[in-house]
């Protein structure tokens, strides 16, 4: 019962919040800015402190000229790119669940 009547029906929505959940943690700046470690570097193990992109417009925009600032906008971009893809995956997946069922 859970394969053949759950699951088809709740995937679609179990996929649009994933992808709401990754964008929304995509977004989460602060917190995740004082999680992670706030550190410029590469990191060399998972375990290693990083700056996330969302980080790194917000503490870097107030002071940033030039091609700083036009690669802190393109970071931006990035982001968006990143999530406009996902919510477009998203609904194709949730499409192609509607025409199964």
């Amino acid at each position: 019962m859970l394969r053949r009547v759950l699951l088809p029906q709740a995937g679609p929505a179990i996929v649009s919040g994933l992808v709401l959940q990754f964008g929304r943690a995509l977004g989460e700046t602060m917190a995740v800015l004082m999680v992670a470690g706030n550190v410029v570097q590469w990191p060399t193990s998972l375990f290693d402190p990083v700056r996330t992109l969302t980080a790194n417009i917000a503490l870097e925009m107030a002071y940033a000229t030039g091609d700083h600032r036009v690669a802190l906008f393109v970071s931006g971009l990035l982001l968006l790119l990143v999530t406009a893809v996902l919510l477009m995956l998203s609904w194709r997946l949730r499409g192609e669940r509607h025409e199964m069922a």
